[in-house]
């Protein structure tokens, strides 16, 4: 086989696209070919990278079971190159073909001189689908831990303010953590000084803990720097202490935050929590796909943004909430606002839409049922304004149904959950990812301890995991990918139905069996690892998987905007570089296994 063909073939196989026409024709010329027959096994003892060329080639284990199938562009025989390590597989040829074979010698020198190919074989090898690279300190993804220093400065409850002033002279602070048991249990700023001291006249020896601030608002150390945003501009504060594992670690202030990143895109937020009307809110939502290109242009991975994505829905709908109450007055009871699917998950992005209802202290009769009616039209309607767009399936507060008690909602999980059938399951699984957006922790608190209580059950796990399992990955058995139309003369993978929800679906069902409180797809998978329920690598692969599929997704979406069009999750594979489909191939066969694993666990005969 000439050179020329050889080095045409491997420019279009990843990894070696990345190579230039000179080095092509170098590899090509170190490679053998061997021709092999139907029925034929393939030697794999020696140390030689198999390239497939033609035809198709069944790989399997020493217990006889089938691991998968090679076809033209896949690999074999890196294993042992990388590890030293022979295994007992066996390699039969399937459909006649041609293989190239790279020698030991010339594979490593290939990959000590090309870091990404060798990069390339390991990860391949270590079945990481994860090739993105995060942004190490982008403005957009920094850490509270970025800024805050830990430097805890605190005084005792006991002490006087004369002493607590003395202390924030001396440390040149403008705030101090009120500690009892090394406890926090407040805060003393410069305004309490001055408002709640100075302004009564009160001695110096008053003691600190009653004019601190009580039970204040906290962040954690880990937790992302636009979320310390929020919760200033949600509760106008200018003091947030930062905590380590529930122990105070520090302090951080509005002037650290405006320091470090003044041009901070997501300062969104805090102007949605100054608004006074909905069309400044309108107003505010218009930026959002702005934002979304340039979190693109900054390379934030998918998960990061969607984080960003859903800090801003969860704002947009606190506000609207506060413009409901001051229109129609104060709340004639406690109240939770739920909202549920991708936006309790933390994971939206910037094509969602509304998923939401009401949790109500009272039953929702007379004026109670009449207040929270208009409020629940109130909010949703004002996030349609805002670019959110109405549920299809209503499934929104201001559907009357979605409108309940504390005891209507039990119930209701109650039935769903003692009588599974079928068509109940996949009306209701998405309420089983639920998050509290306004209103009562307690009350939320109270209705996820209920329905964790009961989701132990056979037969609702049975029928949740059928569920699951009615769709699968697009990939054919061949792994070929299998595409499908949206109803506009375009074909494509549905990344979302075919792809996301099919990992969140599968991970669902084991965090509901095993009683997990988390609801994004990423903790749960550390949850269900950490507690020894599911292999560390399995929920590695799945983690990693829907890491690709996400930021595929995005990237997605980013295009659409960008050229003027709606975003969609369609997604044509082949506008995809060589790399790229072996990643989404290789996401997809991680999915159909998991899917095996649960049908074995949760849908075997009762």
């Amino acid at each position: 086989m000439e050179v020329a063909e050889v080095s045409k073939f491997l420019a279009h196989t990843t990894p070696f696209d990345q190579l230039a026409e000179g080095q092509l024709a170098d590899l090509a010329a170190a490679l053998n070919v061997y021709y092999c027959q139907a029925g034929e096994t393939v030697d794999n003892s020696t140390e030689n990278l198999l390239i497939v060329r033609t035809g198709i080639y069944a790989l399997y284990s020493d217990q006889q079971q089938l691991l998968t199938k090679l076809e033209e562009g896949d690999f074999y025989g890196y294993q042992l190159l990388l590890t030293g390590l022979a295994d007992n597989d066996q390699l039969i040829c399937e459909e006649d073909g041609l293989l190239f074979w790279l020698p030991a010698t010339a594979f490593h020198q290939m990959r000590y001189q090309y870091k990404n190919i060798d990069i390339f074989f390991q990860r391949l090898f270590g079945r990481r689908l994860h090739q993105y690279k995060e942004q190490q300190g982008s403005r957009f993804t920094l850490k509270v831990s970025d800024i805050a220093q830990a430097r805890k400065i605190a005084i005792h409850g006991e002490q006087t303010v004369q002493a607590a002033a003395q202390l924030m002279t001396e440390k040149r602070v403008s705030s101090l953590l009120i500690e009892q048991d090394e406890r926090l249990i407040g805060i003393l700023t410069d305004r309490d000084l001055r408002s709640r001291v100075l302004a009564d006249n009160l001695p110096a020896a008053t003691p600190v803990k009653e004019v601190m601030t009580p039970k204040p608002q906290t962040i954690d150390k880990h937790a992302y720097l636009f979320e310390a945003v929020q919760l200033m501009s949600r509760f106008n504060v200018h003091h947030l202490p930062v905590m380590d594992q529930g122990i105070s670690y520090g302090m951080i202030t509005t002037t650290d935050v405006i320091r470090s990143q003044q041009d901070h895109p997501v300062y969104l937020i805090g102007e949605i929590h100054r608004q006074t009307s909905i069309d400044g809110l309108e107003h505010c939502s218009m930026q959002i796909n702005n934002l979304a290109l340039i979190l693109g242009k900054q390379q934030v991975p998918a998960y990061e943004a969607g984080h960003i994505i859903t800090t801003i829905t969860d704002a947009l709908t606190q506000r609207l909430i506060k413009l409901a109450q001051i229109e129609f007055g104060p709340a004639p009871c406690v109240f939770s606002w739920l909202c549920f699917g991708s936006q309790a998950r933390m994971d939206q992005s910037i094509n969602a839409d509304q998923d939401n209802a009401l949790l109500l202290e009272k039953e929702p009769s007379g004026e109670i049922g009449e207040y929270f009616a208009k409020l629940a039209d109130f909010v949703c309607q004002g996030l349609a304004r805002c670019g959110i767009t109405l549920c299809p399936g209503n499934i929104m507060a201001s559907n009357p149904e979605l409108r309940m008690s504390l005891k209507g909602w039990s119930g209701k999980f109650a039935r769903w959950i003692s009588s599974p059938t079928p068509d109940a399951i996949l009306k209701s699984s998405i309420f089983f990812d639920m998050r509290v957006v306004e209103g009562s922790k307690g009350l939320f608190n109270a209705l996820q301890h209920d329905i964790l209580a009961r989701t132990n059950q056979s037969l609702f796990l049975l029928q949740l995991a059928q569920t699951a399992l009615q769709r699968t990955a697009p990939l054919s058995f061949l792994k070929n990918f299998i595409l499908e139309h949206d109803g506009k003369h375009k074909k494509g993978l549905d990344l979302k139905k075919r792809g996301i929800s099919l990992i969140t679906d599968i991970v669902r069902v084991y965090a509901l069996a095993n009683g997990i409180q988390e609801v994004n797809t990423r903790q749960r998978l550390e949850r269900l690892a950490a507690d020894g329920i599911m292999e560390t690598k399995d929920t590695q692969n799945l983690s990693d998987a829907f890491d690709i599929l996400a930021q595929l997704r995005w990237d997605k979406h980013l295009h659409d905007i960008s050229q003027g069009h709606e975003a969609s999750n369609l997604l044509d594979p082949a506008v995809l570089s060589g790399l790229q489909r072996h990643q989404l191939k290789d996401s997809f066969a991680v999915i159909n296994g998991a899917q095996s694993s649960m049908k074995h666990r949760y849908c075997r005969e009762m």
